[in-house]
């Protein structure tokens, strides 16, 4: 769940908060809207904080529609969670993938598809009313980059490219899949289209954290700025369904995958994409990212990921999506986080047993299909802070910094120890100082992250000067 964005859409996107600094020439005071008696900032703020997408679709589409689900709960409701009910062993002592982990999951999987359709269909897509309730709801502010941002149909947005050999494996690449071809470092390169759900508990955090102002709420306690909502209560589930542009003629264990459309980057080459250009092209989902809230774990989350793998037999997608395991902590005992002679093996993070590529996250803690190989679905997330509401994001100087320092994974040093350190909301970040220490904890959340960033974007862009390296932003 590394990326959830899911963290390569926030380095982009932080990366654009920091070319796009130049100032919004606002110099009189904002301008106020006749008849509503709001700034006209405020107002632009929120028709873009919670627009559906970056672009509309082209007149005469008459294909699925995403509209963005924000209608958050007023009152902080309670949800059903069984998986709470399983007596789990957080204490490391028995770290294997048995049947109370193995249930575990499935309460979670079954959760997360009730209201579903079995092969998940383009039409209608990702439900997000169960029982005519509202049941899943999305984060704000990612349909303002122009580059990565909320596409129209199904509302993903982009992350990082996964090139063919990361289908096949990592490592030793001994699980390589039967008919999966291995390319030189010439192989094509596969975006990935992803996009997060909350359920209602997770949702109250989320509006009360963006109210309708569109504008981030946060409060001062002991010297410290913080979110409102956060943290995150005990019952919140977050879902993440990452597509990818391979088809099974590229991946074959990708057969029989879903068929979403997608107004994605139109492709020049095997390996190139027109940064600014999109089209609609089918995606296909290739990885599910699971993650909810426990305080019996030190961390207070647990995480697990499903790979899809089209060889297994099973009438429906929801047959084919395999638990790679599940992760509730850093492995601070594990190197990087100590030097390798005082290495011990791994003992919150569990791998199940399945037969598929080679998969591992640093030093084989648990990470997705598509994720980075340098870090883990914890160890990423837990790195979501931010800067004052309207201050541009900039990893390792005023937020911690996710996969941009060196020796990541490869030597023991200071910041690898911090980065797969266990630790709590509201703890500031392992080892840190200065701006870093005083970033506003965001409970694992990397998309209210990127909303930060965005807003930070917003209030800091001139929407007439636009810097090279990035596309306009939704206006």
């Amino acid at each position: 769940m590394k990326n959830y964005a899911f963290a390569s859409v926030l380095l982009t996107i932080a990366a654009g908060v920091s070319l796009g600094a130049c100032g919004n020439g606002n110099q009189a005071g904002p301008k106020v809207i006749d008849g509503k008696g709001e700034p006209e900032e405020l107002a632009t703020a929120r028709s873009l904080a919670f627009r559906d997408a970056v672009k509309a679709p082209p007149a005469g589409w008459s294909g699925p529609v995403f509209k963005l689900s924000h209608d958050y709960p007023k009152e902080k409701p309670t949800c059903d969670s069984p998986w709470l009910r399983r007596n789990v062993d957080f204490s490391g002592k028995s770290s294997t993938w048995n049947a109370d982990w193995q249930g575990y999951v499935q309460d979670i999987v079954n959760y997360v598809k009730e209201g579903q359709e079995p092969n998940l269909p383009d039409d209608p897509g990702w439900r997000i009313q169960v029982s005519g309730q509202t049941r899943w709801f999305n984060v704000p502010w990612m349909a303002y980059d122009g580059e990565r941002g909320r596409e129209f149909v199904h509302g993903l947005t982009n992350e990082l490219s996964t090139a063919e050999t990361a289908f096949i494996g990592r490592g030793s690449g001994k699980h390589i899949l039967p008919g999966a071809r291995k390319s030189g470092g010439d192989d094509p390169l596969f975006e990935t289209w992803s996009i997060g759900y909350y359920n209602p508990c997770g949702a109250w955090s989320i509006g009360q954290q963006w109210p309708e102002s569109g504008a981030p709420a946060t409060y001062e306690e002991n010297g410290r700025l913080l979110a409102r909502g956060m943290p995150f209560p005990e019952g919140t589930v977050v879902v993440k369904l990452l597509n990818t542009t391979a088809t099974e003629k590229d991946v074959p264990y990708m057969k029989g995958s879903t068929n979403w459309q997608a107004n994605g980057h139109k492709q020049t080459g095997p390996r190139t994409y027109a940064t600014c250009e999109r089209e609609v092209r089918e995606v296909h989902l290739v990885q599910m990212d699971l993650a909810v809230v426990d305080t019996r774990s030190p961390t207070r989350w647990v995480y697990s990921t499903l790979v899809y793998d089209g060889t297994l037999p099973g009438a429906t997608i929801w047959d084919r999506m395999r638990p790679l395991g599940v992760q509730w902590g850093n492995d601070p005992q594990t190197f990087p986080a100590v030097p390798l002679a005082n290495s011990k093996p791994l003992s919150q993070s569990v791998a199940a047993p399945v037969n598929i590529h080679e998969h591992y996250g640093c030093f084989k803690r648990l990470a997705g299909d598509v994720d980075q190989s340098n870090s883990s679905c914890t160890s990423c997330h837990m790195g979501a802070y931010a800067a004052a509401p309207g201050v541009e994001i900039k990893p390792g100087e005023n937020v911690p910094p996710i996969f941009k320092f060196d020796g990541i994974c490869d030597t023991y040093n200071a910041t690898n120890a911090s980065y797969f350190a266990n630790y709590a909301y509201p703890s500031p970040f392992p080892g840190s100082s200065g701006d870093v220490a005083a970033a506003i904890p965001l409970d694992t959340s990397l998309q209210l992250q990127v909303a930060f960033a965005q807003y930070a974007y917003f209030k800091n862009s001139d929407p007439k000067v636009v810097p090279k390296s990035t596309c306009p932003p939704a206006r």
